[in-house]
């Protein structure tokens, strides 16, 4: 309970400090100072950056950082589904073929703990980590070393289609976190809002974005009272991973594909199609959605996450962030292009207006909190998300194995498995995973 309360505290107050302190720390658009001489590349070198394929759109922006130092961009996209094997295959044998990588938030510990990444604090200037919200510096730094510095932030709302509402009469959800619903109602308007449309298309309440994925689910455990999922040292996830409010949160994840029927059985990579095709009338997702849901013709609207009657809102956070291969030939380049990429205030500006998503750039989230204009949106519910709410995922040296067998245990459940045994034979992968860490 005290780690994700003081995480989530840390957030909070890194934001809020950052925010009070945008007057004074030089937030202007200009380019990061460099820590050293910036290097003198060769007109052939390129840049291999390996990437998750939510993140291809920001590819005009990483190509403007090459036309300015005369060098080639290579881009490789993963996705999601693969991101982390991909890492793990490539990195676990010392491939020098990638520069740049993303790293998931709670990983970086991980792969700096399996020399994955290399540090950058040698190249990064104190200007441009100033730059950065204090909590989500944090996230990137291991032992004092910048290892990886945050593209952004995130956050989950309740996406929903206007018209499939329309069609039932039913209201919308409110987007005033004060009147945010329980997954309880939720329940109630997704059998409302399941049925079989005049062209013989079944129509189902809910999915979540990024289905059998931790990241997504864990607020469901959180919010029933989950505190934590191993042990303080880290050697057993017995009586953690399988406590009383994780196995309730599989229940009621079994239960929306196995006794309401309101969610469809399908993968991730299909649950975005799913709902901005009209076929999902709620939709537990990212920010960098919204893109897709605009480019589709959608009319949606957007809610606060819900919680459980009597507990807790939790929301997840903690997103993308971009380190720089230990193997890679080209370090300082490298780490020039992820500080520019991550602390220039211009250019968190164009990504942030690219993907939508929370900013850890100071100038960008005081941008947003003073613009009027943000009043009601989803930009002003994810900041209010990130001051309260926000909880992060467990930190452990082991939690790409933790992460690799809940999907599975997730992706179980989901398919008619019981919650119980399910989580009680992830636990015992799980430690049998992590033993190799206390050695």
């Amino acid at each position: 309970m005290k780690l994700k309360k003081l995480l989530s505290l840390a957030l909070a107050l890194g934001l809020a400090s950052s925010l009070a302190a945008c007057s004074s720390q030089g937030t202007s658009g200009a380019s990061p100072t460099p820590a050293g001489s910036d290097p003198v590349p060769a007109s052939d070198t390129t840049l291999n950056v390996l990437i998750v394929s939510d993140l291809e759109p920001l590819e005009p922006v990483f190509q403007e950082f090459a036309q300015a130092n005369g060098i080639s961009i290579q881009i490789e996209s993963v996705p999601y589904s693969e991101i982390f094997n991909t890492i793990e295959v490539r990195l676990g044998t010392g491939e020098s073929s990638v520069d740049v990588l993303v790293a998931d938030a709670p990983l970086i510990t991980n792969y700096a703990a399996k020399n994955y990444l290399g540090s950058m604090s040698e190249y990064i200037s104190a200007d441009s980590t100033s730059r950065i919200t204090s909590a989500s510096l944090a996230g990137g730094t291991v032992d004092g070393e910048i290892m990886a510095l945050p593209l952004y932030s995130s956050c989950v709302n309740l996406y929903y289609n206007k018209d499939l509402f329309d069609a039932k009469g039913l209201p919308y959800p409110s987007i005033d976190p004060s009147e945010r619903l329980t997954w309880e109602e939720i329940v109630t308007l997704a059998q409302q809002l399941t049925y079989t449309d005049e062209n013989g298309s079944q129509i189902y309440g809910l999915t979540f974005e990024q289905i059998d994925t931790p990241y997504q689910l864990l607020p469901l455990s959180q919010s029933l009272g989950a505190v934590q999922y191993i042990n303080d040292d880290q050697t057993s996830t017995e009586g953690y991973t399988n406590a009383e409010a994780v196995v309730k949160a599989g229940q009621f994840y079994y239960d929306t594909f196995n006794t309401w029927n309101i969610s469809p059985k399908i993968d991730g990579s299909e649950s975005t199609g799913y709902f901005t095709a009209g076929q999902v009338a709620m939709f537990v997702g990212g920010s960098w959605q919204i893109s897709s849901m605009d480019s589709a013709g959608m009319n949606w609207g957007v809610a606060p996450h819900p919680y459980f009657e009597g507990g807790e809102a939790v929301t997840p956070t903690g997103s993308w962030y971009m380190g720089v291969s230990n193997y890679s030939e080209n370090k300082e380049l490298a780490s020039k292009f992820v500080e520019w990429l991550t602390t220039d205030d211009e250019t968190c500006q164009k990504t942030y207006s690219i993907m939508q998503n929370l900013p850890c750039n100071i100038s960008v989230l005081d941008s947003i909190e003073q613009d009027s204009a943000n009043e009601g949106t989803v930009a002003a519910l994810n900041v209010y998300e990130a001051m309260n709410t926000a909880v992060a995922r467990p930190q452990m040296v082991g939690y790409e194995e933790w992460q690799s067998v809940m999907q599975e245990t997730y992706s179980d459940i989901k398919n008619g498995s019981d919650p119980q045994a399910a989580l009680d034979a992830a636990v015992e992968e799980i430690d049998s995973l992590i033993a190799k860490y206390q050695q």
